[in-house]
């Protein structure tokens, strides 16, 4: 008897995941793990998907002003064009001297858009993106030193160098081709990467208050939320 339940089971459980494979597609607004999409968009759809290519610590070094030094020992010449063009005022990094745990770093999200739907859909907005670390609790009175925002040009929409994240219009899929975001022949889109940057200042000691969580959130309503690999 045991020997014929065994091939029922298999056979129930082939059945089960043929039943997942061609239901609707899932519609995913947590990920464990960077690499992983993400769908953001109003219940029902259309739904925008979002991948975290990688995110890292950057090491610009003194490049533009030297309020915004880094860790010379690190200095990464690729790292310090992705700064490039944002204002002085935005990139001065605040420091502890007591504290050297609370100084701020810049960290950066290297994120992607992929649209498979029939119709152009636009991106989030720069606001939408927050990070929070493990220690977030929403409404709570210290809500607002555990959220994180983008830091970007003076307009927004407009970044000062071609790597850093837009909103944009992403074209919609073409065959079995989904729409992306950076496209493939800008330069955000044929670097390593092939991906545009949101770069945050962050303590140091934050960074170890894991998982650091990407919240990102739709111009048209959702949210979604991806844990970062630091």
């Amino acid at each position: 008897m045991r020997q014929r339940l065994i091939p029922l089971l298999a056979v129930a459980l082939a059945s089960t995941a043929l039943t997942a494979c061609g239901s609707k597609e899932d519609v995913v607004t947590h990920a464990e793990t960077e690499a992983v999409y993400v769908s953001v968009g109003p219940e029902g759809g259309p739904y925008l998907k979002y991948q975290v290519q990688v995110s890292r610590q950057l090491n610009p070094g003194d490049f533009q002003n030297t309020a915004s030094r880094g860790d010379q020992e690190k200095v990464d010449p690729e790292d310090s064009e992705y700064l490039r063009g944002i204002p002085a005022s935005q990139l001065q990094l605040k420091k502890n001297p007591q504290t050297p745990l609370d100084d701020e770093v810049y960290f950066g999200v290297f994120i992607q858009a992929a649209n498979d739907t029939q119709k152009p859909l636009r991106s989030a907005a720069l606001e939408g993106f927050e990070i929070h670390d493990s220690l977030y609790v929403e409404g709570a009175p210290d809500e607002e030193e555990h959220v994180f925002r983008p830091i970007s040009g003076p307009d927004p929409a407009n970044p000062p160098n071609p790597f850093l994240y837009r909103q944009a219009i992403v074209p919609h899929a073409v065959g079995t081709g989904s729409g992306v975001q950076p496209l493939p022949n800008s330069p955000a889109g044929s670097s390593t990467t092939a991906a545009e940057l949101l770069v945050f200042k962050i303590p140091q000691a934050s960074l170890e208050n894991r998982p650091l969580a990407l919240e990102i959130t739709g111009p048209n309503g959702g949210k979604a939320e991806v844990d970062l690999d630091v």
